[in-house]
Parts: C-alpha cells; sequence; structure tokens
C-alpha cells in the first residue's frame, strides 16, 4: 500500500547522533503511541507477542541491528533512520513509499517467472509483456490524474452543487460520468491486452498475434497528444 498522509519529508541525515539500544525503545513506543496501537497490534503486525513489544520498548533494540530495525520501522510505518536516531525524517514521502512498494511486487514477479519458466526465450517474452502492461498503466495514470481533476472541480464549485441540490440531482452521477468518459479508452486498451494475452494462440477466437498485443500501447499513445491537445487553452 501507498502511505499519502505525509507529515513531513525527508530531512538530511545526522549520522553523528547514533542513539542507544534504550533511545531507540523510547522512539517505538513513541511511534506505536502516535498510530494508536496497542502492544498486540504491532505485535501482529511483526509477527511477535505482546511481550516481545513490551521487551523492546523498554530494554530497547541494538540500533545495528537491521534485521529487527527495518521490519520494526516498516510495522509503525517509519524509517530506519528516525527510529536510529540518524533523521529527523519520521515518514516517508508518498514517492518513496509507492516506489518500494512497486519494487516489491517486480521482485516477486522476478522470483516466480524466473522458478517456473525455463529457457531465456520464454522469460524475455513474459517480461516483454509485463513491460507493455506497465506502460499501458502509465498511460491509465493520466488519464486517471485528468479524470481526478475534473471530479475535484465539479466537487468545488459552489454553483453546480446549488444547481444539483435544485433540481435534487447526486452529484456522484455527475462525476461518474466524468470518471467514465475519461477512462473508457485506457480500460478498453487494458482489456484489449489481458484478453489477447489470454487467447494468443487462439487464433480461431480472437486472431490475435504478438505483433497486435505490441501496437495497443502504440495506440495509446498516439491518443494522449491529441487529446491534450483538444483541451489546451
Amino acid at each position: 500500500m501507498c502511505y499519502t498522509n505525509v507529515s513531513e519529508v525527508n530531512k538530511p541525515m545526522t549520522k553523528d547522533n547514533n542513539f542507544t539500544a534504550k533511545q531507540v525503545g523510547e522512539r517505538i513506543r513513541e511511534r506505536r503511541t502516535e498510530l494508536r496501537l496497542s502492544m498486540s497490534q504491532l505485535g501482529d503486525r511483526l509477527g511477535v507477542n505482546k511481550s516481545t513489544i513490551q521487551r523492546y520498548e523498554t530494554g530497547g533494540v541494538d540500533p545495528e541491528r537491521t534485521i529487527l530495525i527495518v521490519p520494526i520501522a516498516e510495522a509503525l510505518e517509519t524509517t530506519p533512520e528516525w527510529l536510529t536516531g540518524k533523521s529527523d525524517a519520521k515518514e516517508y514521502d508518498s514517492y518513496t513509499l509507492c516506489k518500494k512498494a512497486i519494487e516489491q511486487h517486480i521482485s516477486d514477479y522476478l522470483d516466480s517467472m524466473t522458478s517456473a519458466v525455463q529457457g531465456q526465450p520464454h522469460q524475455q517474452l513474459l517480461t516483454t509483456f509485463l513491460g507493455e502492461i506497465v506502460d499501458l498503466y502509465a498511460l491509465f495514470c493520466e488519464h486517471f490524474a485528468a479524470a481526478m481533476k475534473e471530479v475535484d472541480k465539479i466537487a468545488e464549485d459552489e454553483g453546480l452543487k446549488e444547481s444539483l441540490r435544485r433540481y435534487a440531482i447526486e452529484s456522484g452521477a455527475i462525476t461518474e460520468k466524468v470518471y467514465r468518459k475519461e477512462m473508457e479508452a485506457p480500460v478498453e486498451d487494458m482489456k484489449r491486452f489481458m484478453d489477447g494475452l489470454l487467447h494468443i494462440y487462439d487464433e480461431g477466437r480472437t486472431n490475435v498475434k504478438i505483433g497486435d498485443l505490441l501496437g495497443i500501447k502504440q495506440e495509446a499513445m498516439r491518443r494522449l497528444p491529441e487529446k491534450d491537445e483538444s483541451v489546451a487553452p
């Protein structure tokens, strides 16, 4: 998950500030309290019992024990650097957190694909398909951003809200149409690609070839500039 409620951005490291184990324990308790987690709840996140969390907080954790510090920091939605006193940044910025989540997905994919699929050509083909999906999703994000911008504009339009109240129209009906209009093409691109991938050898059903799949992204990219020009002031 990508956390976006960020109160601080990363600040320069203060490497000279070396915490003791006791101070690390104090920060564990501080952050757990901020997140309104009980010791048992934090223990569930870490796969340990309440007494272990109590020991961490009272007895402390060696700041050099990365094998403990990193999972504790992740469970507390904070940075290992803050936990060990090397930085004042209590939270990652949203970009870093999203990047970490995506990197984990990629790592899981590589582990699964290379262990299950034998032969470099087959692995390369699957990786090519993944790259196309990622690129299509990037275009999907462009459209999603535009859709959300319009939805937010509607939500903030006092005149429109008054009209909606006057005629007893649900604002959701308006925002849904805005969203669907913007997202129709990118969603269809994703559906076409996945359907083609599923039936790539079923030519009697879809007559899809690898070249057809690789062309979907190019079509989608050509549409994006046309859309931008049409809405330019």
